[in-house]
């Protein structure tokens, strides 16, 4: 099998009907630093990128010179007038058609849709074969009549772009019947993923794993490469946000390790290696046991005639469990569903399952999935879809509609976020608007009325659910930037389904369950009874239920009838529910969360205040306005804040904002529960309210230590060597001086950069500056790993055994060390080409979201840039702005808890006192979480001991100029880091996750 991956730079491969396009081709791409050749049917080259030059239909000869050229290359692109698709005549195999009109002038466009197609991460599209239903076989065309032929095909030496199969074989492998081999069913298995509607799409998204620090920044990490590493561990967690994907990743993956298995021609009948479970086809009343998956697995396969669950484990087959966050709409506590499901993966383990992946949404795991033997699993995370890989996706589609985007993210950057999921941008692209929406409400909706068109135009019984004169104004509409919710929800089969969809959706009782499903004749009944009840014509309950399955609404899924998507069946809902039932669902949820404890799951990060009914409210608000979240504030003000936020940013009245804002800061001045102040403050964040600044002249931004003696630093103690890293035990006097309340906040700083703090030299110290600027950069990095390299190597591999055994490095990072001890100095430079390649304008986290509320500690500053800060808010107040002394930083530490001498500290931290990784939580929390009622009350400062680690400004020790002292601990780090001796240290040019700062004041004008 040819290796079909891309190579470290983007190659094009061109051929044409005539050699003048051809070569103005090859030269624009030049111009552009892309590699760029001409191919010929004698050139036998593998390509990364095989573009496709047309101004007449190719021949037969042609079209089997392409054939085997396309075959050759990664990724496949035909620009062409309007020609006929790969499976028509005359067609050939291509992932992507551009339309080209044959003129010259137009191949500087097309060279630029074509490099926003191809990016340095590589191609967003499939790679699997796409199997191809034929109706006819094609004159010329090989078509798979047998199972015999199509694996043959499949695995032959060069994996095919496009296989066509006769409509009976087609027909056959879709049908619902269990497989009786391991040929059929991983053929099963394959024509399911080619049936998946997102099957071209949204497949190679960039994964990111915490622990893999020397992976390549331009190469995605996909799922298979995961799964392929020897160092991943036994379970697999794939995390992501709503609609990120992770199904589909999931489901690529079994389809993909199916073509492999056919690839592999054994005549021996193998286990299949993986088996794919939905969670979400978990009964109302759940049943969370290995006897149940052993149900699902003899729904799908003849064991009878072939293997039964217990082979398939014994013999180390992966189960793929599909949405461990799907719990909460069946009344289970996500604790208790996670747990229960914790045991059954722990009992799959014991049964011999070799690899277990669990999806979830990332703010939803709510207990540690440390299975087996109590081992963290890999956690990988869908990261969300770049500008550059919207730009692509959307590119494929149509050119008209990427360009559109890029325009509009270039006006307004924040709808890169928007279009940052792959459901929400595939809503678009289908619906072919010719304008950008900006909410998801209004992106849905811009599908829904696409979808009515095309069925009204074309399929005339479904007119009785979807009037005409309705119908007529959607597509009026369609043409202009015009939101169609007012003309949708008039249309009788919209408002049923909103009726479906709560009757689907909401508990049917406080704290009880939500169905989630129905029979397809309770659906159809129930559809059609709520349609009659706002239109008197009559329309059969089979009308109702096909029309919305055309729709792609609703859809048949193992016998049940479903929403496609569960953000479909929220918005849904969402139009289905009055205000007063919004605002009664609110109260049984704050209820339910209130009889549960206020104290939310412990892995859920603290930025997401969050419940399972958020999407819902926050479509309702976006649909209905502002009423919305000033209902819900007599109810729930964190949830009125986040459904204001979701309405978007053409508000016309802050009335409704500012009371929110006076509810939630009236309730942080009586809550002091950790949890439930983080959200409270990220909902202040979200709003745009901020904490006092020393630079904005705020009242209490500052705290003043008094002058006296401390008595600071803690003795060695050798029962606990490895801990013996505090500052030496001292009694010192100290003058006064004013210390930051609060670590710099993300809105603090950002007046910095917004000021032009990056750009004005005059802030920076010489090196400070040079290090911005990336001079010399890459030599000065190089040079410092290796001098880290020679260390590791003199006593590797030993010294990597050994962390091991005492259990201070996970396996994944020991292969880190490993990858590390080897890489040579070229590698050395790509790594930091890659990472240097621009001058720094920003922190580097800046832009991630777990870490970007305006009212989180700013992280990933080096001490450059603390200095830089300060010598910027130094000239902006007119005092000297520095950071504090190891000392001053301690005295500071200690007064804010009341206390003069370290050793007096240690009873007042109690367990759970700061943010810190027995918490579990995997993000900073926002300042002031973890403040105590003194500290609030009495305007001490909060926070410095947890969340993040802060620059001082001493040296670690003499000497070494390059390292300096930081204190505190962090939410990264076991909470004995987290006191006032601690001492850890940081090279200049640190930016980690978990690295902030505070600052001096020093009394005086500067």
């Amino acid at each position: 099998m040819a290796d079909q991956s891309l190579g470290k730079r983007i190659q094009f491969g061109i051929w044409s009907d005539g050699p003048v396009p051809a070569e103005e081709l090859e030269l624009r791409l030049k111009e552009h630093g892309q590699q760029a050749m001409i191919l010929t049917a004698d050139r036998d080259t593998l390509v990364d990128c095989f573009v496709v030059l047309t101004r007449n239909r190719p021949t037969a000869a042609q079209r089997a010179v392409l054939t085997r050229l396309a075959n050759r290359a990664t990724v496949t692109i035909a620009a062409e007038r309007s020609g006929p698709a790969p499976e028509e005549p005359g067609g050939w195999p291509r992932d992507v058609t551009l339309e080209w009109n044959g003129q010259i002038s137009e191949l500087t466009t097309l060279a630029a849709d074509l490099m926003n197609l191809v990016r340095p991460t590589g191609p967003v599209f499939s790679r699997l074969p796409k199997l191809q239903p034929i109706d006819e076989p094609l004159p010329g065309t090989d078509v798979a009549a047998s199972r015999e032929v199509l694996v043959e095909t499949l695995s032959g030496e060069v994996r095919p772009r496009v296989v066509p199969v006769a409509r009976a074989l087609w027909n056959e492998l879709r049908e619902n019947r269990k497989a009786v081999s391991r040929t059929d069913y991983s053929l099963r298995r394959l024509a399911g993923w080619a049936a998946e509607p997102g099957s071209r799409a949204f497949v190679n998204v960039r994964l990111s794993r915490r622990e893999d620090l020397t992976s390549s920044l331009t190469r995605p990490v996909s799922l298979t490469h995961v799964m392929g590493d020897p160092q991943t561990r036994p379970l697999v967690m794939l995390l992501g946000e709503p609609s990120a994907g992770k199904s589909l990743q999931l489901r690529y993956y079994d389809a993909f390790a199916a073509l492999r298995h056919l690839e592999l021609r054994s005549d021996a009948e193998q286990v299949p290696p993986t088996f794919y479970v939905a969670l979400a086809d978990q009964p109302a009343r759940p049943n969370i046991s290995l006897d149940w998956l052993r149900q699902r697995w003899g729904a799908t396969v003849d064991v009878g005639r072939w293997c039964d669950f217990g082979v398939f484990l014994e013999d180390g087959g992966t189960v793929l469990l599909d949405g461990l966050n799907e719990g909460g709409v069946r009344g289970l506590e996500p604790e208790q569903w996670m747990s229960q499901w914790r045991d059954v993966i722990q009992e799959l383990f014991e049964r011999g399952a070799g690899k277990v992946v669990v999806s979830c949404r990332t703010r939803d795991q709510a207990v540690q999935m440390n299975v087996p033997r109590d081992r963290e699993p890999t956690k990988v995370t869908i990261l969300p879809l770049s500008r550059e890989e919207i730009i692509a996706i959307a590119t494929e589609r149509e050119v008209g509609m990427a360009r559109r985007l890029d325009r509009a993210f270039t006006r307004d950057p924040g709808l890169i976020e928007l279009y940052s999921s792959p459901v929400r941008l595939q809503s678009y692209l289908g619906s072919g608007a010719p304008w950008v929406a900006t909410t998801s409400t209004r992106l849905f909706g811009v599908e829904l009325s696409a979808a009515i068109v095309r069925e009204w135009s074309h399929d005339v019984p479904q007119r009785k659910p979807i009037p005409g004169r309705q119908a007529s104004t959607l597509e009026t509409i369609a043409q202009s930037n015009r939101d169609p919710w007012p003309v949708l929800e008039t249309i009788p089969l919209i408002r049923g389904l909103g009726q479906l969809a709560k009757e689907l959706s909401l508990p049917a009782s406080p704290n009880g369950k939500a169905r989630l499903a129905m029979s397809p004749g309770d659906a159809g009944e129930f559809l059609a009874r709520a349609i009659r009840q706002v239109d008197d014509r009559p329309v059969t309950p089979q009308e109702a239920l096909e029309t919305a399955k055309d729709l792609h609404v609703l859809w048949l899924d193992q016998d049940k009838i479903r929403f496609t998507h569960p953000s479909v069946q929220h918005l849904f809902a969402a139009i289905g529910c009055t205000l007063e039932e919004l605002a009664g669902l609110a109260e049984q949820e704050r209820e339910r969360a209130l009889q549960d404890g206020a104290d939310p799951a412990p892995a859920a990060p603290p930025s997401y205040a969050h419940h399972r009914y958020d999407e819902l409210f926050q479509f309702a608000a976006q649909r209905r306005g502002v009423e919305v979240p000033d209902r819900l504030l007599a109810v729930d003000p964190v949830l009125a804040a986040r459904v204001f936020i979701a309405i978007g940013r053409d508000v016309p009245d802050d009335a409704i904002r500012d009371r929110i804002v006076a509810s939630l800061r009236a309730q942080l001045d009586k809550i002091f529960v950790p949890p439930v102040r983080a959200g409270i403050l990220a909902a202040l964040g979200d709003l745009g309210w901020s904490l006092p600044a020393a630079g904005e002249g705020g009242r209490g931004a500052t705290m003043l230590v008094p002058g006296r003696r401390w008595t600071l630093g803690r003795p060695a103690d050798p029962a606990t060597d490895e801990r013996n890293v505090h500052s030496e035990a001292r009694d010192i006097e100290l003058a006064p001086f004013r210390i930051a309340r609060f670590p710099v906040s993300n809105a603090e700083y950002a007046t910095f950069v917004e000021d032009g703090g990056y750009e004005d030299q005059s802030l920076w110290p010489p090196e400070g500056w040079e290090w911005r600027t990336r001079q010399r950069a890459q030599q000065k990095f190089v040079a410092g790993w290796q001098r880290r390299q020679a260390r590791l190597q003199r006593d590797h591999p030993a010294r990597t055994i050994q962390l091991l055994r005492e259990g201070k490095a996970t396996p994944a990072g020991a292969a880190a060390l490993v990858r590390f001890a080897k890489m040579t100095e070229g590698e050395m430079f790509a790594y930091a080409r890659a990472l240097q390649e621009q001058p720094l304008t920003a922190p580097r986290f800046w832009q991630r979201k777990p870490l970007r509320n305006r009212l989180q500690p700013v992280v990933g500053v080096s001490w450059f840039e603390a200095n830089a800060f300060c010598a910027w808010l130094s000239r902006r107040i007119g005092a000297v702005v520095r950071l504090p002394s190891e000392s001053e930083w301690e005295a500071a530490c200690l007064h804010s808890w009341g206390v003069t001498g370290t050793t007096e500290i240690d009873d007042k931290l109690v367990p759970g006192f700061a943010n810190t990784r027995d918490r579990q939580w995997s993000a900073t929390t926002p300042i002031g979480a973890f403040a105590t009622l003194s500290q609030a009350r009495r305007n001490l400062a909060v926070e410095m001991l947890g969340n993040v680690f802060e620059w001082v400004f001493d040296y670690y020790s003499p000497g070494d100029h390059n390292r300096r002292i930081v204190k505190g601990g962090s939410w990264r780090h076991d909470n004995w880091r987290a006191h006032p001796a601690y001492r850890g240290r940081g090279d200049v040019d640190s930016q980690n996750e978990d690295l902030g700062f505070r600052y001096v004041i020093a009394e005086g004008l500067a």
